[in-house]
């Protein structure tokens, strides 16, 4: 096979985007990579020049057999599917993400927060790359914050809220949905 130039993919801009947890009704589901997000879909604001990084993990069990005790199978086990990003904004929405299940007050002169651990937030997320013309959009039905970094006070740097989002299975049994605009995959 030849290499082709237009086939690589740099996403070099883009944008996340998830939903208030108490307006779940508001929230349909986008089927493409170009059509308007559902008017619930609020956007977290910048996101640090790291960008977004994907990871997918399953364990495997090695299953041996007598005979030469040779490996003979490897049967698929526990699966995750990660997004890690950094938010760079502080805002009502990361704020609400930041310390899901606090209670978060706007104010006179900002906001209080009174924090308490983190509670579930189940919540729906979209992911949008960019490059150029070409997009990749994906829809996570179902995924929480499931670790977040530490958030650092720096004269050398910004504040920055680090999360870990882990996709759950929907009740279709899948995890993300995956929609491309780029004319080098399109139907000829």
């Amino acid at each position: 096979m030849a290499v082709d130039i237009d086939l690589i993919r740099a996403y070099t801009d883009g944008a996340v985007y998830t939903h208030d947890p108490d307006t779940p009704g508001l929230i349909t589901a986008p089927t493409n990579a170009t059509t308007a997000l559902a008017a619930g879909f609020l956007a977290i604001g910048a996101v640090s020049g790291d960008g977004l990084t994907e990871a997918t993990s399953q364990d495997r069990t090695d299953v041996f057999i007598w005979q030469g005790n040779a490996l003979a199978r490897k049967i698929p086990g526990q699966y995750t599917k990660t997004f890690t990003f950094a938010a760079a904004e502080t805002n009502m929405l990361t704020l609400g993400i930041q310390y899901a299940g606090s209670t978060i007050t706007q104010t006179a002169e900002g906001v209080s927060v009174e924090e308490k651990p983190p509670s579930a937030d189940v919540r729906a997320w979209v992911l949008h790359g960019i490059d150029g013309a070409r997009l990749q959009r994906v829809y996570l039905p179902k995924a929480e914050v499931t670790e977040r970094g530490d958030v650092v006070w720096s004269s050398g740097d910004v504040t920055v809220y680090e999360w870990t989002l882990s996709a759950y299975v929907d009740g279709s049994g899948n995890v993300a949905y995956r929609y491309y605009a780029d004319d080098t995959l399109a139907t000829p």
